[in-house]
């Protein structure tokens, strides 16, 4: 029999989500531009700026998860009694330690006099003496491929819960209270638009994916919490691209028997998956056209009025004014990636740049910008999610747009989230600017460490839900992003868990802040 190459578990086949945004940009570029009215009208007939993973295979997916736990008792058994070999061992221990003693034991004491105690007419009183250990060995070839069928289907399972998680969040965001008054208003204009391309290629799934996750759930909560074992700590240094063999335990021991069946079910699947998929376009060309479309949607549905002047997203340069403030975005190419440049005036200029990949290398401008922030297309530690397929994106760059006004103010006499007057206030001992329309609060603050001053808002009266912690894998996943909107986007600085502003400055809650 052939032997075959470790494979993981087949994965559903995906199309570029940025494919009608280039053949959009090149018939915009063709057209000699279009204007903002066009692009928001082109928003909801021809091209989607929120999109959910086309083509998600539920069928196969809900397949494979079936098979999985077809085989959940083999593996607990394995776990619990994995076939291990032992090994012996010569060690040279303290007398007291000596468990086994033979005639080996005796010649060796014999000739290593350094190895006695006391040498008397009574006989020799040994200090140390050589022994037997027996060792497990669990690092046998099928534990190997064993560990190697857990690791896959874990990676498996986490990667479709994501993908899971993120459709069942943005669901829920889509079925919006429109007598909800802390968002901004023209927020459910925006996610009704984001809705059409949403409804087109998901209503019809909600039913599936909600199945499918609580298998997903289960599978991962029973293997997760055997991986404490010594089978999987021994073998998960030393598996490797192993060839899968069909060997005697394969062959003869029932339940190796069933992952040595399960490890070719995922083998032979994969490689009828290789159907040809639509190939991606240039990733980095699609994505930057994603970021510029998006700022111009994100702004346009924050009060910003752009002028009419026509926009080619290629080499976007556009100009949109609102309530004193004026928004400049520009599109900059680089060698290694992407980059979009937000400059606000009012009473100062505040610039921020935002940089895809490693284009924060290339650019000389990087040092005069207010902010950098690097984006990405997946959650990462330090960098900012903006993704077709996160359906909070928009509302990130609202929440900079909005910051950005804040600091490019210094008169604080205009409501920058509504557009109506601020009054002045006192709380807590320091003065703060209120919107009496929309209940904006805006402050100033100095970090006690670094000493550097800092702006914060929020909203009067509203107080957000503490989030402990919860025995729900599905608010586990979706954790950072509770916290993220317990106040709506409309802070400007990083939240608590308990929903307290922290510094921006060293990430700690100081006592004494314009909302305490």
């Amino acid at each position: 029999m052939k032997d075959e190459t470790f494979v993981a578990a087949p994965t559903a086949v995906t199309v570029d989500p940025y494919a009608p945004l280039i053949r959009f940009a090149h018939e915009v570029q063709a057209g000699k531009g279009i204007d903002y009215r066009q692009f928001d009208a082109a928003v909801v007939r021809k091209i989607n700026l929120f999109v959910l993973q086309e083509n998600f295979d539920f069928e196969g997916l809900e397949e494979a998860l079936d098979r999985i736990l077809q085989e959940l008792s083999a593996i607990k058994r394995i776990f619990a009694h994995p076939i291990i070999r032992l090994k012996d061992t010569g060690a040279i221990l303290p007398v007291e330690s000596v468990r086994v003693v033979n005639n080996t034991t005796i010649v060796h004491a014999s000739s290593h006099s350094e190895l006695w105690g006391n040498l008397s007419e009574e006989g020799l009183t040994p200090r140390k003496l050589l022994t037997v250990q027996s060792e497990d060995q669990y690092t046998i070839y099928e534990n190997q491929a064993f560990v190697y069928a857990i690791d896959s289907i874990l990676q498996f399972v986490g990667r479709n819960m994501r993908a899971l998680t993120d459709m069942l969040y943005a669901d829920g965001n889509m079925q919006f209270n429109l007598l909800e008054r802390l968002n901004h208003l023209e927020y459910f204009l925006a996610i009704g638009k984001l809705h059409i391309g949403y409804a087109r290629n998901y209503d019809q799934y909600r039913t599936a994916a909600d199945r499918c996750l609580d298998k997903l759930f289960f599978i991962n909560r029973v293997i997760r919490a055997r991986l404490g074992s010594p089978l999987y700590q021994k073998c998960k240094k030393h598996k490797g691209n192993l060839p899968l063999k069909k060997t005697t335990i394969f062959r003869m021991h029932k339940d190796y028997h069933r992952i040595y069946l399960l490890l070719k079910w995922f083998a032979d699947e994969t490689l009828q998956d290789e159907a040809p998929t639509v190939p991606y376009a240039d990733a980095e060309e699609g994505y930057g056209l994603y970021l510029s479309m998006l700022t111009v949607f994100a702004a346009g549905h924050f009060n910003f009025t752009f002028r009419e002047e026509k926009m080619d997203f290629y080499n976007l340069r556009q100009l949109a004014d609102f309530a004193g403030w004026t928004l400049a975005v520009e599109s900059l190419q680089t060698e290694k990636g992407h980059a979009l440049q937000l400059s606000i005036v009012k009473d100062r200029l505040y610039r921020i740049l935002l940089l895809s990949n490693e284009s924060r290398d290339v650019l000389p401008i990087v040092e005069d910008a207010d902010e950098v922030l690097t984006v990405s297309q997946t959650a990462e530690s330090g960098k900012l999610c903006l993704s077709i397929h996160d359906v909070e994106s928009f509302r990130r760059i609202q929440q900079i747009l909005l910051r950005g006004m804040i600091y490019a103010d210094t008169k604080r006499t205009t409501c920058p989230f509504c557009g109506e007057e601020l009054s002045p206030a006192v709380n807590n001992g320091k003065t703060v600017w209120e919107c009496a329309s929309c209940r904006t609060v805006i402050g100033e603050s100095v970090c006690p460490e670094s000493g550097i001053p800092y702006a914060e808002t929020h909203i009067k009266q509203h107080q957000p839900t503490a989030l402990g912690a919860s025995s729900n894998r599905r608010d586990e996943l979706l954790y950072d992003r509770y916290v993220e909107s317990q106040m709506h986007f409309r802070h400007i600085t990083p939240l608590s868990d308990a929903g307290k502003i922290l510094c921006p400055h060293c990430g700690k809650v100081h006592e004494k802040t314009a909302r305490s």
